[in-house]
């Protein structure tokens, strides 16, 4: 695999001469009025592009002016912003995201960059801190099903991403950043990009190294062994990201190196040292757009990746590293019909080849389902989705069949209805989704099936005034045969396991005028369904790790021409973990403070600077586990300083 790298970069100039035409276009969230932020086009929930107010879906966009404004380290502080939205720790110090009460972290959640399908196959998890901030233009959240566009690790929700495109780039750019925390621990980051659209193609590059410590707190296992994790959690992220696009065809290369330290591991013992692990990824995509007919397009893609999640052999530890390629080439049709309606259709085929490292143990205990070093697995999907637009609304009718070679099929329907009524919005949404097993889910229980996810939604929301906008959702999440993680007289297992899900609403409001901005955000839920007790806090309207209510705030105030400051803040109110082997009890309410202050079009508007303020209350916010995994909880980052420059060429 070490010759992947720069077999990849050989092949840059290559592509960038077969390069790339089209204009992708970048909002300017900042010059935008209110009602052009909420009419922003989105297209996550579907595989057509809407506006947010009408798209299918509970969607939430987060602009890159609000990202660099917010002052966001990673893609957790970004989306930690959103309502319904929480974080948990997973084995290892990973991150993973809770969606509206529901630990999704393991094949719940789809993450996907510039298209690319992050999500490894064989636990179905993404890690989110690998995702450099400053490359991205545009986050959309949809927090609810996906499986209907994406299939089977879209079962809760999906958070896609798009980085800066050729044209929103118009050249280079530098940017770098410097981070100290209160305890000595600290981030080092530089990016470079470069894009330029030229007369018959496009072409961008983007680079990224940083270096951090995931917390400078002491972190205690529950058999009260402890560490400092200033020195012993290191992060490592280094992404190359590359495109271009001409009359002919698109290119997507992305090469994401991802490598991290820690000594919490699996269990309620912390280790003896440090444990490397990584999580390499490499991303190819060629598609091409035909244009058959001026309302008819036809566009084959074919995608290609591989990936070394969890890996770091160690023979005490974890001797079993593990690698996988995976193909996939997909066919979509999308017709424009005359009265406003829209056709969209088409098949996907994939394959996914597991292989075990020579340096494994010959030991039943690490092969892959039916006792093999090496497994393939194939998938066919077909979709479609048809949108019909009336006086009386739009409807949406869509539905994807996927048929897996180890499990019956699975059907995935959505039914939407959206409408606008001038500054009023009104969406109901019934849709079902799944979530496959993983490579590994099946390696440890062959038996297992895919579960099975139903959500009810409805949303209204209303323009009270030009520059303020309010609204409103409530939502019912049915979760059948939920695949869990447990332990069981020492063993790790995984089982179908009764059912879970939650009901809750999610209120937000919007105020935008000449000055900046202000987002506020409040959202609740109830553990409505659980069985599970595993998941179980013990009180009965709560889950483990999550708060069931959460309250946002995220604004920019402008002090003097393009001078703001940028408070931001999430507030937590109660949770429930692990404090010992056993025993779940209630951790006090979290007030997470930010304020970054920003200046840009310096030096004639190629130079920007920001200084941030992180946690200034010093909460002692920590993440908890949503499982019952003898994890302990994992210290989040104290108070910290960070500095931010970027430069335009």
């Amino acid at each position: 695999m070490r010759l992947l790298l720069p077999a990849l970069l050989a092949l840059l100039p290559a592509a960038a001469l077969a390069s790339p035409g089209g204009d992708l276009d970048f909002f300017d969230f900042e010059r935008a009025s209110l009602d052009e932020t909420l009419n922003v086009r989105t297209a996550v929930a579907s595989r057509l592009d809407f506006s947010a107010r009408e798209a299918p879906g509970i969607v939430t966009v987060i602009t890159r002016a609000e990202i660099i404004n917010s002052g966001a380290r990673n893609l957790a502080d970004a989306l930690r912003l959103a309502p319904g939205l929480d974080l948990g720790v997973d084995v290892e110090s990973t991150l993973g995201v809770g969606i509206r009460g529901n630990w999704a972290y393991e094949g719940k959640v789809l993450l996907i960059v510039d298209g690319q399908r992050y999500n490894e196959p064989f636990f179905g998890t993404a890690q989110i801190a690998r995702i450099p901030v400053e490359q991205i233009e545009k986050i959309e959240v949809i927090r609810g099903p996906g499986s209907s566009v994406y299939g089977g690790f879209a079962g809760l929700g999906v958070i896609k991403i798009d980085t800066r495109s050729a044209k929103a780039l118009d050249g280079a750019e530098a940017a770098a950043a410097y981070g100290r925390m209160q305890r000595g621990g600290g981030e080092v980051s530089v990016n470079f990009a470069y894009g330029k659209v030229y007369d018959n193609c496009e072409v961008s590059v983007q680079a990224h190294h940083s270096g951090a410590d995931a917390g400078d707190r002491r972190y205690t296992a529950f058999d009260g062994t402890s560490y400092g994790m200033n020195g012993d959690s290191g992060v490592t992220s280094r992404n190359l990201n590359f495109y271009s696009r001409n009359r002919w065809f698109s290119a997507r290369l992305i090469a994401d190196i991802y490598r991290t330290e820690q000594r919490d591991g699996y269990s309620t013992s912390t280790f003896a040292g440090a444990l490397p692990r990584n999580f390499d990824s490499y991303f190819t995509e060629f598609s091409r757009e035909l244009t058959l007919a001026d309302n008819f397009t036809l566009t084959p893609s074919f995608n290609y990746t591989y990936q070394e999640p969890f890996n770091g052999y160690d023979p005490a530890e974890y001797p079993r590293d593990k690698s996988n390629h995976s193909s996939r080439l997909t066919l979509v049709a999308a017709y424009a019909a005359p009265g406003g309606t829209r056709l969209s259709g088409g098949a996907e085929y994939s394959v996914d080849k597991a292989i075990l490292a020579d340096n494994t143990p010959d030991l039943p205990l690490y092969y892959f389902k039916g006792g093999k070093r090496s497994v393939k697995y194939a998938n066919t999907a077909l979709f479609l989705e048809g949108l019909k637009q009336t006086s009386l609304g739009l409807f949406s009718i869509g539905a994807r069949y996927d048929k897996h070679q180890e499990f019956d099929h699975a059907f995935s329907p959505r039914l939407a209805w959206t409408k606008v009524f001038g500054a009023l919005h009104a969406k109901a949404i019934h849709s079902r989704s799944f979530r496959a097993p993983g490579i590994d889910n099946l390696a440890m229980n062959s038996g297992l099936r895919p579960e099975s996810v139903t959500v009810t939604e409805l949303e209204t929301g209303y323009k009270l005034t030009d520059y303020l906008f309010v609204s409103a959702n409530v939502y019912d999440i049915k979760i059948k045969d939920p695949i869990v993680f447990y332990v069981e007289n020492s063993a790790q297992k995984y089982g179908n396991y009764g059912r879970t899900g939650t009901n809750g609403f999610e209120l937000t409001a919007r105020l935008k005028q000449g000055w900046g901005y202000a987002d506020a955000s409040y959202s609740r839920y109830d553990a409505a369904h659980n069985t599970v007790a595993f998941y179980s806090a013990g009180s009965g309207g709560e889950l483990l790790a999550f708060a069931r209510d959460k309250f946002t705030l995220n604004s920019s105030f402008r002090l003097a021409g393009d001078v703001s400051v940028n408070p931001s803040a999430v507030y937590l109110a109660g949770r429930y973990g692990y404090r010992s082997a056993g025993a779940v009890s209630r951790f006090d309410d979290i007030l997470l403070a930010n304020v970054n202050f920003s200046m840009k079009n310096l030096a004639g508007g190629r130079l920007e600077l920001g200084l941030g303020l992180y946690d200034i209350f010093s909460s002692g916010y920590s993440y908890l586990q949503p499982y019952d995994g003898g994890h302990a909880q994992l210290p989040a980052q104290s108070r910290e300083a960070r500095l931010r420059l970027a430069y335009k060429f």
